[in-house]
């Protein structure tokens, strides 16, 4: 195995880099942290460790400092190798570089059987330059949590925004030339039913439909199916498509269990909560809860379902008809999340699409397909009853036209067009 890893190392240093597109996250590199990437499969995770190790390198850092190892190479028999392996076979390569002097990025790390304890133990005794990526949150967080608290910081990689995708299709924005304005919309209405996954972006329909489907597969099968050794694949995929059927809207595991049981399917709940998490946990969708000051109430309520790319929906969904809003409304989440908060919604005889969770305030926030007096009043009241439940001055409302603000007593309310508001 140490011969193994000694062709993987140096293969890595003799070849060169894919080529690259730059992405807007950024990934310190000199914090004397532990840098953990989350993200879906897909996303371009181990492309932005690419974009960090050139940027050492322009720095000055020498290529062969670098030691990269993907989890995901077959050649590594993960059940049986022994991980200081990896650092004997370094060394036995470059025997002059110092451990501190090494940048350590470990691509798919939950791969690795526990792979906390040995990050820990390689931040200890031999470097503080420690990049890791994984695809499952969940498992990322909670032994960050356990073993590496106060030496790591998580940084989450979505797929592209809006803003990435233009620079990835070569397109400049110009929202000042009816020209430019219009190339922008074409690409918002590509982008509003395809997605940003980096892969696809300049893939023709069709391939990028073939493409975001093996997507899912891959996501059901590698990621949740052979992972948790699930025998009965059936009611998973069953729940993923109802999962679908409820696309930004509540969804109830107790009415799944019922529709379950009246086919004459026994499982139990406790399964089905299970196979939420996991779903959840691998970035298959995101199970967003109704903001409550209580935990447990948190805990109980039901969820709404929203995906981290809409292309993923759009692929894998039996319909699109009369979707345009809801397309809409699942870029906006995805966006915030891209943005940092913390992402609910809320509901109490009114709702309100999203509230906000972030720098220690509530932020409202409704999504309308238009601005006009039909719609105003229904929108526009949702926001003003949660700004008042909780104490809110200044309220949002991301609209796919119209702009505006508007005082009503002591709250604001800004209307902002969705283009804006993504290239802001």
């Amino acid at each position: 195995m140490r011969e193994i890893l000694k062709r993987i190392i140096r293969e890595f240093h003799v070849g060169d880099f894919p080529e690259l597109k730059r992405r807007k996250v950024a990934v310190p590199v000199d914090t004397g942290k532990i840098i953990s990437i989350t993200g879906p499969r897909r996303s371009g995770k181990t492309y932005l460790l690419f974009q960090t190790m050139r940027d050492l390198i322009s720095r000055g850092i020498e290529k062969k400092r670098i030691l990269y190892i993907n989890f995901e190479d077959e050649r590594l028999l993960l059940e049986s190798f022994d991980y200081d392996d990896i650092f004997i076979a370094y060394k036995e390569l470059y025997h002059d570089v110092k451990d501190a002097e090494i940048f350590v990025f470990f691509d798919e790390i939950q791969n690795l059987k526990n792979w906390e304890k040995f990050v820990r133990r390689v931040y200890d005794t031999r470097t503080k330059n420690i990049f890791i990526t994984g695809s499952n949150s969940r498992v990322l967080s909670r032994e960050i949590s356990a073993s590496l608290r106060g030496r790591a910081i998580t940084i989450e990689n979505l797929p592209l925004s809006f803003r990435e995708f233009l620079t990835f299709k070569g397109v400049e924005v110009d929202l000042y030339s009816s020209k430019g304005i219009s190339e922008v919309n074409r690409m918002f209405e590509e982008y509003l039913l395809w997605g940003g996954y980096p892969e696809i972006v300049n893939f023709d329909k069709s391939l990028k439909l073939r493409v975001l489907q093996e997507y899912l597969n891959l996501m059901l099968y590698r990621d949740i199916i052979e992972k948790y050794r699930i025998r009965n694949s059936y009611i998973l995929k069953y729940m993923i498509k109802r999962l679908f059927g409820n696309f930004t809207r509540e969804f109830s595991v107790n009415k799944i269990f019922n529709e379950l049981k009246s086919r004459g399917i026994s499982i139990g709940k406790n399964i089905l909560y299970e196979f939420i998490e996991y779903i959840a946990d691998n970035y298959v969708a995101a199970v967003v809860g109704k903001y409550e000051p209580s935990v447990v109430k948190q805990e109980m309520s039901n969820k709404k379902i929203y995906f981290y790319d809409n292309g993923l929906y759009t692929a894998n969904s039996i319909s699109l008809e009369d979707e345009k809003g809801k397309l809409l409304e699942n870029m906006v989440f995805t966006e915030l999340c891209r943005r940092g908060g913390k992402v609910y919604f809320y509901k109490n005889n009114f709702e309100c699409d999203f509230l906000v969770e972030e720098f220690k305030r509530l932020v409202p926030v409704q999504v309308t397909l238009s601005w006009n007096p039909d719609i105003r009043e229904r929108e526009i009241s949702g926001l003003l009853k949660t700004m008042n439940v909780f104490g809110i001055k200044e309220g949002l409302i991301v609209s796919l036209d119209g702009e505006a603000e508007e005082i009503i007593g002591d709250k604001k309310v800004k209307v902002v067009s969705v283009l804006k508001w993504l290239l802001s």
